[in-house]
């Protein structure tokens, strides 16, 4: 059963060991994300993130970041990772639509919103998939990416 389990000294060097792909193992930018050692470092920087691991009942597996965006003016999922040796068997999904009942539940927020780099064709059908939709708009990072958004009435886990 997949679980978002809080990031401490017990476990906070499994989820910096965990990459998107096995190419990407140790770099703070992989290619189609930040590593979760960037991630957590700019949680602790910002006030506005929080930060939990993904977990497959006792094994981590999986990384997410969400709050709010100054950027968006509006609350979003930062990052969400699965590892490059567990993709494929539905934790991704499972985990999103976890973050977003979290979200719901915390923020009480109406609309989520998901950025991601326009070749990251495997998170665009995920964000499809639970209810996502374009929103037209881009976003200027390292580089430029997509703009989701969800409207949380309108979801269903």
């Amino acid at each position: 059963m997949i679980t978002l389990k809080e990031i401490n000294k017990q476990n906070w060097l499994d989820i910096v060991r965990l990459s998107s792909a096995e190419d990407q193992r140790n770099k703070i930018f992989e290619k189609t994300i930040a590593s979760n050692s960037l991630s957590l470092a700019q949680a602790s920087i910002e006030e506005n993130w929080t930060v939990k691991a993904i977990y497959q009942d006792e094994t981590p597996v999986g990384f997410t970041m969400y709050g709010y965006s100054e950027e968006l003016s509006g609350f979003e999922i930062c990052r969400i990772m699965i590892d490059y040796k567990y993709q494929g068997n539905g934790y991704g999904k499972q985990a999103l639509n976890l973050v977003i009942k979290e979200m719901v539940n915390l923020f009480k927020c109406d609309e989520i919103y998901i950025t991601f780099v326009p070749d990251n064709e495997k998170a665009k059908q995920l964000y499809l998939s639970v209810g996502f939709k374009d929103t037209g708009r881009v976003i200027k990072a390292g580089e430029d990416e997509l703009i989701y958004s969800m409207y949380c009435k309108n979801h269903i886990s």
